[in-house]
């Protein structure tokens, strides 16, 4: 029996102290829950809740517990939602505003943060509602019954309350924000507002409203910034997708932030830009922001116009580099002397296409290979090649970052290097008043001394030399030593041609010059003139400009190509013909048929002759213009009376004395003498080109056998 009641009495005093432990431990456990943070937030939200009316408030009545949104809480309710952080204390939204809110991936998902007002009236009406939210841009929600609710925030929230908010000349918004490269904009009801991320400039509609924000400093931390840059490329729905932990630094003085499917990388002097999967993969290969030389991005990754499968991206280094992608070939980088000779020819969208490999070195040369073909430049004589040669003439005059000098073109094997340099035309006037002067002397020497008839012995007359000259064997065989340097042949004063070769000259159309021969031709041991290239000027075959995707010539201007030209006899003393530089406007003493040579001078010339025609003196024709008598015609050679007559009586080819890209007023076409080529105002590279010469017109460009550039 006593161990009964002891046994009875040990159970009850264990009851005890587990009553008196649960008791205890519920006291001391109470005071935690209450502290918690969610035990806080829910606590605040009832309250907010109880003070806007309870079950009669908008919200209605409460749905659920407190749970995890992001950095805060929320709780529903039957009309909408109640949110909590430490920093914004409970706010709620309600309505359309709630619905775009969580349409934007509300507190965790979009770059918004939470509320920082309860959701009030607007200023557009009664109608009109309004919330604010907590991201360093300042974004509000502004909705109306007319239009919807809009986000507005950072530079057009800023713009926007300084022209009188939703009571203002703009009104309520009208849609949210949308991207072009650097400008934003965004529709309101009573206009619009655009801003310029670089430059830091606002644009409106109507325009007047731009002056009163002038000096509106817009502030954009880093995180602002990055956000944009992530809204830009589509937010949450687009190629980047959801963001990923928190920012870091990188490279010095710039911040990252990982998403899904890229990055977004901000630095001050580039502000932020996303690069995706491909390009994304290529630059951080070759060491990122932090480890490679291409520095940070400077714009979002786009489209890079040859097709859905085609992405660029640009970035901050001195030689203007780029990463360009296409899922044929990959990823490859594109800078300094090839993207300059790559955008010269037109990007991705010309004749080159895309990259297909990384830049090479070998030694001076650097050269690049794209789909349509390869580019080569040389460092120590900063000249470019290319494949097709064909065209490395668009390429000529093309700056190179880091080199002074100006680049030249490397032409195809046939060619000849030719690059107009301007301090040639000094020079070239100060040769042509030396040549004029010492002509002038010549002739005066030679009148005094035929007039004296001081004519000593002369070397032994050289039939065949004389005879392939165009010269007649004199009637005596001797001329005299003395004067042998100033002598022509045995004409008459005054008459410098014999009278078989004026004959001649008049039986051919006007203004050709014919090789005088001798009856056999060449003399043996002497160079057949026609067979010599005596061209100095690089001409673009009519097949070279086909080849390079320029539109096919008339047949009378493909016959102007590199066997087109040749200089004209050059006395074997001098060096020049000296008898045919004269003073102009003034006709030579003694000389009656000058004035009839100036005449028949043609008014089609090549190229080359141009130069001449312009400078003063007369043209070095060359094989522009019809053989001797016993051989055949040039085909397609023209014929003095196609070419175009003066205009007003001025001349029809200018010199750039001036400035060499503004055009002389009636002379708008650019001819190259270099390359024999001529521009319209409407061709794409006219305002690239140095124009050597300025033409009338179209027709007297061809007919001086210049080839239209495109």
């Amino acid at each position: 029996m006593n161990g009964q009641r002891g046994r009875m009495r040990k159970l009850v005093g264990r009851a005890l102290v587990g009553m008196a432990v649960t008791v205890l431990a519920a006291a001391l456990l109470a005071p935690s829950v209450s502290a918690s943070p969610i035990g806080d937030a829910e606590a605040a939200m009832m309250a907010a809740w109880e003070k806007a009316g309870g079950d009669t408030s908008p919200l209605g009545a409460r749905k659920g517990d407190v749970y995890p949104a992001g950095d805060g809480f929320a709780l529903d309710f039957d009309g909408g939602k109640m949110f909590y952080t430490t920093e914004t204390g409970a706010r709620f939204v309600y309505g359309p505003i709630l619905d775009k809110y969580e349409a934007l991936g509300g507190p965790v998902g979009s770059d918004l943060g939470f509320p920082t007002i309860n959701e009030v009236p607007g200023l557009a009406g009664p109608d009109s509602r309004v919330a604010t939210f907590s991201a360093s841009d300042k974004p509000v929600i502004f909705w109306t019954p007319d239009h919807g609710a809009f986000v507005v925030r950072g530079a057009m929230n800023a713009a926007w309350d300084k022209l009188g908010s939703s009571g203002g000349v703009l009104g309520a918004p009208a849609g949210d924000e949308t991207y072009n490269g650097e400008v934003t904009s965004q529709k309101f009801s009573g206009g619009e507002i655009s801003w310029n991320r670089k430059t830091k400039e606002f644009a409106t509609n109507p325009a007047p409203l731009a002056d009163q924000l002038k000096g509106l400093q817009v502030a954009i931390d880093p995180a602002a910034a990055i956000n944009m840059a992530w809204r830009a490329a589509g937010g949450a729905t687009g190629p980047l997708g959801a963001k990923q932990g928190a920012t870091y630094p990188i490279g010095g003085d710039g911040i990252a932030q990982n998403f899904a499917g890229g990055k977004v990388f901000f630095s001050p002097a580039t502000g932020a830009n996303a690069l995706e999967s491909d390009i994304l993969a290529k630059y951080e290969s070759l060491g990122g922001a932090a480890g490679s030389d291409l520095g940070f991005p400077t714009a979002n990754e786009s489209d890079g116009g040859i097709g859905p499968s085609s992405r660029i991206a640009t970035f901050a280094a001195a030689d203007k580099p780029v990463i360009f992608w296409t899922a044929e070939h990959g990823a490859f980088v594109v800078r300094g002397a090839m993207k300059a000779a790559w955008d010269k020819l037109r990007g991705p969208g010309g004749k080159l296409g895309a990259p297909v490999g990384d830049q090479a070195v070998d030694g001076d040369v650097v050269s690049q290979q794209f789909t349509g073909g390869k580019i080569s430049w040389n460092r120590a004589k900063n000249s470019f090649a290319t494949e097709p040669s064909n065209l490395a003439p668009l390429l000529s005059g093309l700056q190179v970052s880091g080199q002074n000098q100006p680049s030249t073109a490397a032409m195809p094997s046939h060619g000849k290097k030719f690059s107009w340099q301007r301090w040639w035309l000094p020079a070239a006037i100060a040769v042509l008043v030396l040549v004029l002067l010492s002509a002038l002397l010549t002739f005066g020497l030679r009148r005094r001394r035929a007039r004296r008839g001081d004519i000593a012995a002369a070397p032994a007359y050289q039939p065949e030399r004389d005879a392939l000259a165009g010269y007649e064997a004199p009637a005596d065989a001797h001329w005299g030593h003395d004067d042998a340097e100033f002598t022509t042949d045995h004409f008459a004063a005054g008459d410098v041609h014999p009278a078989e070769e004026q004959a001649a000259a008049e039986a051919e159309p006007a203004g050709r010059v014919s090789w005088s021969r001798g009856p056999e031709g060449p003399v043996a041991g002497e160079e057949d003139p026609d067979a010599v290239d005596t061209d100095s000027i690089p001409v673009v075959s009519a097949a070279a400009l086909s080849d390079a995707g320029y539109p096919e010539i008339a047949d009378e201007d493909a016959t102007y190509g590199d066997a087109a030209y040749e200089d004209a006899l050059y006395d074997d003393d001098t060096g020049y013909e000296q008898a045919r530089y004269e003073e102009p406007g003034y006709e030579q003493a003694g000389h009656p048929d000058a004035a009839e040579a100036d005449a028949e001078l043609p008014e089609t010339v090549g190229p080359e002759a141009a130069e001449a025609l312009a400078l003063g003196g007369e043209s070095r024709i060359g094989r522009h213009h019809a053989a001797a008598d016993d051989e055949e015609e040039l085909p397609g050679a023209p014929e003095a009376a196609d070419a175009a007559p003066a205009v007003g009586g001025r001349p029809t080819i200018r010199l750039p004395l001036d400035d060499p890209y503004q055009a002389p007023d009636g002379y708008p076409i650019k001819a190259s003498a270099s390359f024999g080529l001529y521009y319209t105002p409407e061709s794409p590279l006219y305002h690239d080109t140095l124009a050597e010469f300025w033409l009338s017109s179209e027709e007297v460009a061809q007919a001086n056998g210049f080839v239209k550039a495109d």
